[in-house]
């Protein structure tokens, strides 16, 4: 922004599911080494059992944005802020760790809702269903700025102090939401600070090195990228900048169910 350089809309949505792909999917693809984690993988045959429940749910979600994707789209948005809110499990009440999720993903229909907008109907979502999303996004925001205010009060307040480090990712993740384009904003949450935040804690958890946990992800990126490039190719007809965002998202979608429902039973038994 400070030196006023700009991608060509293609060239900016083929960075940002570059980015995604390269950061964000490691995180997911340990959902296996967690799922052996839960005892839920002890063989061969419950191996096969577990991907074949992960992928049916992931294929299912696909289904269903496709047929309903205004009801989706709303589904993974509520999804998110729920799983994003792990984010900050350790530190934060669960409310305040809501609102902050909340702000984060309802930002940008601030200051960029024709943004939004154009972003969610090139998601299949007809333009009327797409405003109302985006009126309930502010609304939400307003109520969480409020609740999350109430936190940082009562945190000042009970002197109960937080480091610096935690309130400069507070303010940073507050002004990315409002300032930064709404693809930009996503994809620097999701692959700086959510996606190592994952890695670090399933690497802490299941005692294994940082780079160890990339090694083990690698087999499933490659697969899941295989699986994508040829969906892409089965279904994608429309403008190339269209559809390779509907997709990554979509596609995300899918992959978000399975890993949230896995998440959180393995929060919740930890």
């Amino acid at each position: 922004m400070l030196f006023h350089i700009e991608l060509s809309p293609t060239a900016g949505i083929a960075a940002i599911a570059v980015a995604v792909t390269i950061l964000g999917l490691p995180h997911g693809a340990l959902d296996f080494a967690v799922a052996k984690s839960l005892n839920y993988v002890t063989s061969g045959r419950t191996a096969i059992v577990f991907l074949l429940v992960y992928t049916a749910v992931a294929a299912l979600s696909i289904l269903f944005w496709i047929e309903l994707p205004a009801g989706a789209l709303s589904l993974f948005l509520c999804i998110s802020v729920f799983h994003f809110s792990a984010d900050w499990r350790a530190t934060m009440p669960s409310y305040a760790r809501i609102c902050l999720a909340a702000i984060v993903l309802s930002g940008p229909s601030i200051l960029y809702a024709s943004i939004v907008l154009n972003l969610f109907t090139a998601l299949l979502v007809s333009n009327e269903v797409a405003n109302w999303i985006i009126q309930a996004m502010q609304l939400i925001f307003g109520l969480a700025c409020i609740g999350f205010i109430y936190f940082v009060i009562s945190a000042a307040k009970n002197y109960n102090a937080k480091s610096g480090w935690q309130v400069i990712e507070w303010t940073g993740l507050i002004i990315s939401s409002l300032l930064l384009t709404p693809l930009l904003h996503f994809t620097l949450y999701f692959c700086v600070l959510h996606s190592p935040k994952h890695l670090l804690d399933v690497s802490k958890i299941l005692r294994v090195s940082f780079a160890k946990v990339i090694i083990v992800s690698l087999p499933f990126v490659i697969l899941t990228l295989l699986l994508a490039g040829a969906l892409f190719k089965l279904i994608a007809t429309e403008d190339i900048e269209v559809a390779l965002l509907r997709w990554t998202f979509i596609g995300l979608f899918g992959l978000t169910m399975s890993h949230m429902l896995l998440i959180h039973l393995w929060h919740r038994s930890k």
